[in-house]
């Protein structure tokens, strides 16, 4: 097995438990799961479903830039909604930060995320060879 390397940045929240923001083995990185939480560590950040969205997903782009990739290098994103009826306003802000190939995608509807969170992104991407 190929050894793992540990992606961490400030830009992100830190884990404050046994998970890492991200694994690299090779090529592949798999990040963990990331709500709308401020990088300082204060907690969700405020605004309603559109501003947890785009800190969730300004969050997964930070650990991938510390990985050394971009958003065009996600492959796959699974999701994870309080209220599978926002699956359109999610689609839209997603939109935004990822093109066309689009990644495969999982969207599921959940009871409830940690802290009250309503939304939550963990991505697969392929880094380019160093």
């Amino acid at each position: 097995m190929t050894d793992s390397r540990i992606v961490l940045t400030e830009k992100a929240p830190v884990p404050t438990s046994a998970y890492s923001q991200a694994l690299r083995y090779g090529s592949l990185l798999a990040t963990s799961g990331f709500l709308g939480s401020a990088p300082d560590g204060s907690g969700l950040v405020s605004g309603g479903f559109e501003a947890e969205t785009r800190q969730a997903l300004d969050n997964i782009r930070a650990v991938l830039e510390a990985a050394g990739c971009a958003m065009t290098d996600v492959i796959r994103v699974n999701v994870s909604l309080t209220d599978i009826k926002r699956f359109a306003e999610m689609d839209a802000i997603y939109r935004e930060y990822f093109s066309e190939p689009y990644p495969s995608r999982n969207t599921i509807g959940v009871k409830e995320l940690w802290g009250g969170a309503q939304i939550g992104f963990d991505v697969w991407a392929v880094i380019d060879a160093e």
